[in-house]
């Protein structure tokens, strides 16, 4: 049996697919789902349904639709169609839209894209229910009606029909007590009740009869900031000939409830009025739940901090302010932490959840009540220091987070440790708009975190300048990219005309021979020149350029393993090694390709060495164990880079394939003057061993230390001692000239 049409309104297709998938599983059976895509399409289909006696008891409706925003189609709805219940989907939290969307469209409830399907299904299900009693109501009182027509005209024909009036007079009773909301019954003469039915005792706390006892106690139950507007309207009852109203009252035991009363005046066949008739209903949900759409557009759902909307008003009054007060001055912080997607990939969604609750309790510790800490999204918040004192406050402010943030934090039996890069920026006249405040707030953040993190940075106007400037370093990169991807798809030589490989020798610390290269790419700047890697590597990464780049490396240095192949034949065993980006180990399509260049370059996979970092390995584990098996099942040999700068445990590495364990150039550097660091290496060594692995050691740069690795039994090493990186020629002839 159909119970009625539920119309989704989004300009995606695909999202409307979905919306329509997920209501079907959480529905129950009975409701039509329409899709439509504009405004007019919503309109047109009223209209048919209209025609077909058909009910819509809720509509689903995007902000932005090509033809009308929501809230504006909402609101016309709202006059054609009330009973409807609305729900407002969008993609980011517009408070003005929301707002409107509650004035003029009785807004149930918004909804922000992307949504939890468990969520969707509460809110969907709640409206359809709140619509049922509705109808319910509408249907009870289109009886209550009915009966008082009958009753109306029984009184004008009492004589005849006295056995009539009293059954309708039963029938109107058992009706009025099986109702939950208040009926009553005001005399126009006397001005007093003359019914009340059972329902004011579940609503007010107090039964029928206190009410007919002290005629005031209407009144005195009323929340007191509500009495002299509710006295005033109700002195007006009669003149006006209706009543709405709404008002809160106070039950015995302290609770508030909202209340809102109908009623009208009822007159004889002649137009004398006899009676107020109305009913009052307890919309305390209702205004609950209106209460908490508006809150959440404006806090953020895991942590109850504002969000970036509320924050931004905030940061708009503090400048408003500042333009009436000269002296006022306030300052804005933006906090990312370091290393939380170590901690969510490795621990958890939950536990990288109970951290961020951590660090806004932390955060709202460290400042004043009168400051706004707010939570932008991820794991990035903000803190607006309202009318500071002197500059320092900012400053002291982030000490404070800094020196908070070294203290290890235990969340469910896990001991973790993070830290933050902080971004200053002090209130100026210069900014016109928050946005250029939360802007240059950030770009200090990763001037921070370039620095090292755990730091922070007070914003001055050359980090804008070099911030455009890294802007123009992105763009010449993917012109650089986009070459090698034009290259690439139209089968052409490898050749780039900016990008260079270089290879440098690692070396046996037993023999001093080579036994294989490390691939290393360097990007020659038409304007620029030579581009530190420190400057472009991080850029690719962050920009997914990587991908690209990493596939010409890696095809790169396969065809160099051929052409050392084909012309020194009686080479020894070697390998070359080529760093992997995370992106490219995710990418689903690296197999294929990997397996592509090795068909392609005719080489075995035993000359190639996949390079990879810790934090590579600890993101998604059980996924990448399974790809790093299919890579050495290609014969590949597998290489930690950098060990003992990430967060992997020792004992975790026996779970991954490996072949090799890179110690990285900062422990070897202190070995001679740490005994730490030297216990550190000598562990290491130690443990890939027992593990089957080899060890190198990178950022070899004295005799005495290569002398020192070797006595550790250290297998490998690299480093300025032995060679800087060479060009694919120079290499090829430092390898062959042993052979």
């Amino acid at each position: 049996m159909n119970t009625g049409t539920i119309i989704c309104v989004d300009d995606d297709p695909l999202i409307l697919n979905s919306l329509r998938d997920q209501l079907s599983r959480i529905m129950d059976k009975g409701y039509d789902i329409e899709l439509a895509e504009s405004g007019e399409e919503v309109l047109e289909l009223f209209s048919e349904l209209d025609q077909e006696q058909i009910s819509v008891p809720l509509i689903i409706c995007d902000q932005n639709l090509p033809d009308i925003y929501g809230d504006q189609l909402l609101g016309r709805l709202q006059i054609s169609h009330p009973a409807t219940r609305k729900i407002l989907l969008t993609g980011e939290a517009n408070l003005d839209a929301i707002v409107r969307a509650i004035n003029s469209a009785s807004l149930y409830r918004y909804i922000a894209k992307p949504w939890d399907e468990t969520d969707l299904g509460l809110t969907v299900k709640g409206a359809l229910q709140s619509f049922q009693q509705d109808q319910q109501l509408l249907d009870q009182n289109k009886a209550l009606r009915q009966v008082n027509q009958r009753l109306q005209q029984e009184i004008n024909e009492r004589q005849q029909m006295q056995q009539q009036l009293l059954k309708s007079e039963q029938r109107l009773e058992s009706i009025l007590g099986s109702l939950e909301d208040i009926v009553w019954s005001v005399s126009v003469e006397t001005r007093e009740l003359e019914y009340l039915n059972p329902a004011v005792e579940k609503v007010y706390g107090r039964t029928a009869a206190e009410f007919f006892q002290n005629p005031t106690l209407w009144l005195e139950v009323v929340h007191p900031d509500d009495q002299l507007r509710v006295q005033h309207t109700r002195q007006s009852w009669f003149e006006v000939g209706s009543l709405n109203l709404e008002y809160r009252i106070i039950r015995p035991n302290g609770d508030i409830r909202w209340l809102r009363d109908r009623g009208r005046v009822i007159v004889d066949n002649s137009g004398i009025p006899l009676r107020l008739d109305g009913i009052t209903y307890d919309i305390t949900e209702q205004k609950l739940a209106q209460s908490q759409i508006q809150y959440d557009a404006l806090h953020d759902g895991l942590t109850g901090l504002p969000n970036r909307t509320l924050l931004l008003d905030r940061i708009d009054q503090a400048f408003k302010r500042h333009q009436r007060e000269p002296n006022y001055k306030f300052s804005l912080l933006f906090i990312d932490l370091d290393r939380f997607k170590v901690v969510n990939d490795s621990l958890g969604h939950a536990l990288g959840d109970q951290l961020l609750i951590f660090i806004s309790q932390l955060l709202q510790n460290c400042v004043r009540r009168t400051d706004t800490v707010a939570r932008l999204g991820g794991d990035e918040f903000t803190i607006l220091l309202d009318g500071l004192v002197d500059p320092t406050d900012s400053t002291d402010a982030a000490g404070r987070i800094l020196l908070e943030l070294t203290a290890p934090i235990q969340l469910e039996g896990h001991t973790v440790f993070t830290g933050a890069s902080i971004g200053i920026v002090l209130s100026s006249i210069d900014y016109r708009d928050s946005a250029a405040l939360l802007r240059d707030a950030d770009i200090a953040m990763y001037r921070a975190k370039a620095l090292g993190k755990a730091r922070y940075v007070v914003f001055n106007s050359q980090m804008y300048d070099q911030t455009r400037e890294l802007q123009q370093l992105e763009r010449d990169l993917r012109l650089a990219c986009d070459g090698l991807r034009v290259a690439d798809s139209q089968g052409q030589s490898t050749v780039s005309s900016e990008f260079r490989l270089q290879y440098q020798p690692i070396v046996s610390l037993t023999t001093d021979q080579p036994t294989s290269f490390e691939a290393l790419v360097r990007w020659q700047h038409p304007q620029r020149g030579l581009v530190s890697p420190a400057d472009f590597i991080p850029l690719a990464e962050d920009t997914g350029l990587i991908v690209p780049l990493g596939h010409w490396v890696l095809l790169t240095a396969c065809r160099q393993i051929r052409c050392l192949l084909d012309q020194y034949p009686e080479l020894p065993p070697f390998s070359v090694s080529v760093n992997l980006a995370s992106q490219q180990l995710q990418d689903p399509r690296f197999l294929e390709d990997l397996d592509h260049i090795l068909t392609l370059t005719q080489i075995e996979g035993r000359y190639l060495k996949l390079e990879l970092t810790e934090s590579m390995l600890m993101d998604h584990a059980d996924a990448t164990i399974d790809m790093l098996k299919q890579i050495r099942d290609r014969n590949i040999q597998l290489s930690l880079d950098d060990f003992g700068t990430g967060y992997s445990s020792l004992s975790y590495l026996h779970r991954f394939p490996l072949d090799t364990l890179k110690i990285d150039r900062s422990f070897v550097s202190r070995m001679q003057t740490s005994p730490e660091d030297f216990e550190i290496i000598r562990t290491i060594i130690t443990l890939a061993h027992t593990l089957g692995m080899n060890v190198v050691a990178e950022g070899i740069e004295s005799i005495e230390q290569k002398n020192q690795l070797a006595a550790l039994s250290c297998d490998q090493g690299q480093g300025y001692l032995f060679s800087k990186p060479l060009t694919a020629d120079a290499m090829a002839l430092q390898f062959a000239a042993p052979a």
